[in-house]
């Protein structure tokens, strides 16, 4: 019994072998197919970043009335291309003009006075060399010259405020450039003191960007490129 045993045994392992050696034999003429491949060479490569930015031109005028009044008339459109002293508003001119009017009719009084005061003074001058008036009847009679000089003098500026204020109903454009929004439109009240602009012109000739790294980008760079000076030369002046 127990030489036939180990007869059973030893068929059992040869089977295994031959069927080891199939199966090994399988496997490595699996491993024999050949595979594409490719060849890498060395290229160099822009990476790009994205930060969030702003844009902003050379300049940008906010536009404000320096008169209170309403506006009668809009002259632009927004996104329009503007040149300097070009009108955009015009403010309603009617109280405007009554002033002015007012004034200068207050100029021609004072300066008429000026003359009355003179002649009344020229007259005492002879009168008191005379001797027939005081001293203090021609030093009053100066006086009242000197009043009506100071009265024409207050006349001739108010005049040159009420000729200003006419002025400042046509809001012109300060620069050339693109006309922002327009908040406000035909009878809208106005002031110096509104809380939003009239508009606002834009000189687009010259383009800023404004962006801000991240403390780690910023520490990158500067290793990267020695100094900050170095990292910020080296950044492309214009991108698409």
């Amino acid at each position: 019994m127990a030489v036939r045993k180990t007869k059973a045994v030893a068929a059992i392992a040869c089977s295994c072998i031959i069927m080891y050696s199939c199966n090994s034999g399988q496997t490595v003429q699996q491993d024999s197919k050949v595979y594409e491949s490719i060849t890498l060479k060395a290229e160099n490569i822009e990476l790009s970043e994205t930060y969030p930015a702003s844009i902003q031109g050379r300049q940008d005028i906010a536009i404000y009335p320096q008169i209170s009044g309403t506006i009668s008339k809009v002259c632009v459109k927004e996104g329009q291309r503007v040149k300097k002293g070009q009108s955009l508003f015009v403010i309603d001119q009617v109280p405007y003009k009554a002033a002015l009017q007012i004034a200068e009719a207050n100029v021609q009084a004072a300066e008429a006075g000026v003359a009355t005061a003179e002649l009344l003074y020229n007259s005492r001058v002879k009168l008191h060399e005379k001797g027939v008036i005081s001293d203090y009847d021609l030093q009053t009679s100066y006086n009242q010259l000197l009043t009506a000089k100071a009265q024409l003098a207050q006349a001739q500026a108010q005049e040159v405020t009420a000729q200003n204020n006419m002025t400042y109903t046509m809001v012109l454009i300060p620069a050339d450039g693109v006309v922002g929004t327009l908040p406000y439109r035909e009878g809208a009240l106005v002031s110096p003191s509104i809380p939003a602009a009239l508009t606002t012109v834009s000189d687009n000739s010259v383009m800023y960007v404004y962006f801000s790294l991240t403390e780690n980008r910023l520490l990158s760079l500067t290793r990267e490129h020695s100094t900050m000076d170095e990292a910020l030369r080296s950044l492309p002046e214009n991108s698409g």
